[in-house]
């Protein structure tokens, strides 16, 4: 289904998305395909590379689809999956980071194994998707204002500002719309450290051939190791490969989420791991450190008209590759509710944000316990599996497979169904009124 140019015309209500992220276009192109006026409000001056590569499995790409085949289109032009033939449902391959990459397991998604792609290659396609007039950069959210008919006043930091119906903050982790919502200092609006931080880097499959050798560079791989790990995997068409290295730390100690470091300090944190890891490792060309932070809790994804949605709701670490993916289910459910037949006037708004709510936020914020939780798995810090290779395998081979196996269109049912609760309950009120 293409796009119409120009602003839909057919609803009843305006959509202000803030937050040019995959999540935001994804939404914006299923709303505009099923009638819905939106605009998009990215704060960024300009495309950058920030977030680099990014994991999908199966759930994801299923949700891409029934979103927008443009959408998936958009992700298969840029995406990479196992180099090897022999790897194609393999979704990472997990090695032991003391050793010369001895094989702990190989995780299996089957049909699909592992896809990733360039974060900013693929965001930059979904933006063109959209209508002429639609997608607006340099537009900084500093403050929304309550209008007396139930809308909003957004107000950026170049001084203008725009009227909306409806809000979806979907601004990311740092996200100003959660801050909104829950008012700044409120625990909610705060990310949490997640006690520990990774260097990242990218480099061309070529070089990587050369350090790590075909099998290692051209598949997707973790190394384990004791307050450490590393994941590579290739990307946009296996022309790059990805590069984190991640390291356990109690505090965060600086301002900035972001530090610069260098290769003799990465060499000094990775210091006694296996051949591969350093190897890995070395080469990191201009380093830097990134504390990694989640929002574990949240006591809510909406108020009255405005939600939260990705990264701005439920913020993950990286370590069941999961976290971006829970946005294009957070779409998925978010447009399918917005276009309902129960959802024609801006007062039925809150009715599917109180739906949306319901159904994504327990799913999500599993997600972002059980990722901090493979994360401790992996860096053999887990009470449950410590350093033994044996219960991190048994527990790898299967802790994934809630994530991956989901039945969108149960779930996007299980929300329909939750709408009519809501809406039959709103009006009974009303009425005994």
């Amino acid at each position: 289904m293409g796009l119409r140019q120009g602003s839909s015309s057919g609803s009843r209500f305006s959509i202000a998305i803030v937050g040019g992220g995959l999540g935001g276009l994804s939404l914006a192109i299923g709303l505009i395909q099923r009638g819905i006026s939106v605009q998009v409000y990215e704060g960024a001056t300009d495309w950058t590379d920030a977030g680099a590569g990014l994991v999908f499995a199966k759930n994801s790409m299923a949700a891409m689809k029934k979103i927008s085949l443009d959408i998936y289109k958009a992700f298969a032009k840029h995406s990479s999956g196992q180099g090897w033939e022999s790897k194609k449902t393999t979704y990472m391959d997990y090695r032991d980071g003391r050793t010369d990459g001895e094989l702990v397991t190989s995780v299996i998604c089957a049909n699909t194994g592992q896809e990733s792609v360039h974060r900013t290659l693929f965001a930059k396609d979904l933006a063109a998707l959209l209508p002429d007039r639609t997608f607006h950069m340099r537009k900084r959210l500093v403050g929304i204002d309550n209008r007396p008919d139930g809308g909003y006043t957004l107000k950026f930091s170049d001084g203008q500002s725009t009227d909306a119906d409806v809000v979806v903050g979907s601004d990311g982790i740092k996200s100003k719309c959660r801050q909104l919502l829950f008012g700044e200092n409120c625990p909610d609006a705060i990310p949490r450290f997640a006690r520990e931080f990774a260097y990242r880097g990218m480099v061309p499959m070529e070089r990587a051939v050369a350090v790590l050798g075909e099998e290692l560079a051209r598949n997707s791989m973790v190394n384990i190791g004791p307050g450490c790990l590393t994941t590579t995997y290739p990307v946009e068409k296996g022309t790059l490969l990805n590069l984190v290295a991640c390291r356990s730390l109690d505090r965060w100690e600086h301002d900035d989420w972001v530090v610069p470091s260098s290769q003799e300090a990465v060499q000094k944190d990775f210091a006694g791991c296996g051949p591969v890891m350093l190897k890995v490792i070395s080469m990191m060309d201009k380093p830097a450190m990134w504390a990694l932070f989640d929002h574990p809790e949240c006591s809510t994804f909406y108020k009255a008209r405005f939600a939260l949605l990705g990264d701005a709701a439920h913020a993950s670490t990286p370590h069941q590759g999961a976290g971006c993916g829970q946005a294009f289910e957070d779409a998925l459910v978010m447009c399918s509710l917005l276009a309902d037949e129960h959802v024609v006037l801006p007062e039925h708004i809150e009715d599917a944000f109180a739906a949306y709510d319901a159904i994504r936020r327990p799913r999500t914020l599993k997600v972002v316990k059980t990722s901090r939780e493979n994360g401790e798995i992996c860096m053999m810090r887990s009470e449950s599996t410590g350093d033994d290779l044996d219960k991190i395998k048994a527990t790898l081979d299967q802790r994934f497979d809630w994530i991956w196996h989901e039945d969108l269109d149960q779930q996007v049912q299980r929300a329909r169904t939750k709408l009519r609760e809501v809406s039959k309950a709103r009006q009974h009120a009303v009425a005994v009124n």
